[in-house]
């Protein structure tokens, strides 16, 4: 059974706030409606690379996708183009993607995703407070699970996402 505090946040929202400020990236997806699946979505593949971290070896040639939602391999290719669009750069593999959740590389912790109003969320992540840091495979992830656009990451105090409504709590990542 894996277990960690950043797990746990994954599957439900936090019952603690932050210690400082969190790191915000707003979300457009294609409509109001979207929103919950877009929530279960963007968890279930952190959830997927979280896990990762925790067991995997990373010194392995391969590291297994057992974990990755079945959904995904069709999300892949329509998510390229987006993330293309955005970032230019090319496509991420799926272990490209199992790859960037080495404990040793990764400075960023999974915190939540909220609704901010329409189609518009949020996700939240503890980057220690800092402003600039690796964080392409949370972009990446965003376009996976149905992002059309998105704008961050940006430094926040706790009091906003203390105000906002998780979305797709009790996900079993």
């Amino acid at each position: 059974m894996t277990s960690s505090p950043e797990f746990a946040r994954i599957a439900n929202r936090p019952d603690t706030s932050p210690d400082g400020l969190l790191s915000a990236f707003y979300i457009e997806v294609e409509a109001w409606d979207e929103a919950e699946a877009f929530g279960r979505r963007l968890r279930e593949l952190v959830g997927a690379g979280v896990k990762a971290g925790l067991e995997a070896d990373f010194e392995a040639e391969t590291l297994s996708e057992a974990d990755v939602p079945a959904w995904a391999a069709e999300a892949w290719a329509e998510a390229a183009p987006r993330y293309a669009a955005h970032r230019g750069d090319e496509e991420w593999t799926v272990q490209d993607l199992l790859y960037s959740f080495d404990p040793s590389q990764r400075t960023w912790s999974w915190w939540d995703v909220t609704l901010v109003a329409g189609n518009i969320v949020c996700m939240w992540i503890d980057s220690k407070e800092e402003a600039v840091y690796g964080c392409e495979e949370l972009r990446w992830m965003t376009y996976a699970a149905g992002a059309r656009s998105l704008v961050g990451p940006l430094l926040k105090e706790k009091g906003e996402w203390e105000q906002s409504a998780s979305l797709a709590n009790e996900v079993s990542p």
